[in-house]
């Protein structure tokens, strides 16, 4: 019995052929190749890595040969503050709004900002982007290195680890220095307190925080599983 778990848990997770042959559950799968439990996850990542290869490519060749496509500072910052909202009579007006209907509209600041302001303005805007990148790449190497040492492996519980904190962590960051960032830049344009967005929940990217805490339990689930497949081998 320890044999046949020591080798269930090896790299690969492969059975072995006296215990493939076994068993009333064996009849269907005796001969057959056993499936691999993180092919259709690095199949969807190793997808979205090579669509965003792709239009980088095509977007680095367009902008050599098409005028207007490219990186640039714009002249002017546009923040929109989704924190506070108005409405009224010339609101209903502008919008063609019928009767009994009440527009709530959320302002956008527009204004000719200093340099400084205006690459603020586009490092924060891209910042989402790169943190979403640095995701997928992580995502991508913790696979690789999952296929090639094993699933159940101290390497593969420090990447769940390091993924997990990256996305849970990365996210409470991300909406502080994007608040810090559209703060500033809302309280240039307006005399009111522009960092109502730190406080508004709504903001707030959830589903990669309960995701990080979810790859944090799993790696300590995965941690368990790897001291019991040392004890096995230390034992048979």
């Amino acid at each position: 019995m320890k044999a046949v778990m020591k080798a269930l848990m090896r790299p690969g997770g492969r059975r072995p052929a006296a215990a493939e042959g076994g068993g009333p559950d064996a009849a269907g799968t005796a001969g057959g190749p056993q499936k691999d439990p993180l092919e259709p996850i690095e199949a969807a990542v190793t997808a979205v890595c090579t669509l965003g290869v792709l239009v980088l490519t095509l977007w680095a060749v367009l902008a050599v040969f098409v005028d207007g496509v490219g990186f640039y500072l714009p002249d002017r910052v546009c923040v929109t503050d989704p924190a506070t909202s108005g409405s009224g009579t010339p609101t209903d007006g502008m919008f063609g709004a019928g009767p009994d209907v009440e527009v709530v509209a959320q302002p956008t600041f527009c204004f000719d900002g200093s340099t400084g302001q205006r690459a603020l303005f586009i490092a924060v805007t891209q910042l989402a982007l790169l943190w979403h990148v640095g995701a997928l790449v992580m995502a991508w190497l913790l696979i690789r290195r999952a296929r090639k040492h094993g699933p159940f492996t101290r390497r593969t519980v420090r990447g769940l680890t390091l993924l997990g904190w990256y996305l849970a962590g990365g996210a409470v960051g991300l909406h502080l220095i994007q608040g810090l960032a559209y703060g500033t830049l809302i309280s240039y344009a307006t005399d009111y307190w522009g960092y109502a967005r730190l406080l508004d929940p709504t903001q707030v990217r959830w589903w990669p925080i309960f995701i990080g805490l979810g790859l944090l339990t799993f790696a300590r689930l995965i941690q368990l599983a790897t001291d019991m497949r040392e004890d096995l081998e230390g034992v048979v």
